[in-house]
């Protein structure tokens, strides 16, 4: 014979309290992949405009620009993949384009020395 002394949890009452979680993680994870991927965004953005700052100093002494990220010094990239070509001329002696990126980052950057007329040096690309 069963006592109504007995402690515990009714099968309903779990299944509501499961449902409610499911509720709760189904709204948490996707915010919480925003907020990862504006991270790397920040990141490579951050990187982008340095390694265009490094180029500039590159230039200064060397009167062309670098074709590759190492030839620049102090440059810290983390996992952050950068790429160098010329810019809008054409030509790296007169100009260059940074392009960055990451794996989970939500966009993609690139800085161009020399913007056509009307456009900005920092392009943003969604992926």
């Amino acid at each position: 014979m069963s006592s109504r002394a007995e402690r515990g949890f009714t099968l309903l009452e779990l299944l509501v309290v499961t449902a409610i979680v499911g509720i709760l993680a189904s709204i948490a994870i996707p915010q919480y992949a925003r907020y990862r991927a504006s991270g790397y965004d920040s990141s490579v953005a951050s990187t982008v405009r340095n390694v265009a700052t490094g180029e500039e100093g590159y230039f200064a002494v060397h009167q062309e620009y670098a074709a590759d990220v190492n030839e620049l010094e102090g440059m810290v990239l983390d996992e952050v993949e950068i790429t160098l070509g010329p810019g809008n001329s054409g030509n790296l002696e007169t100009s260059f384009k940074v392009e960055g990126s990451h794996a989970q980052a939500a966009h993609d950057y690139a800085w161009v020395s020399d913007p056509a007329p009307g456009d900005p040096n920092f392009l943003v690309t969604p992926k």
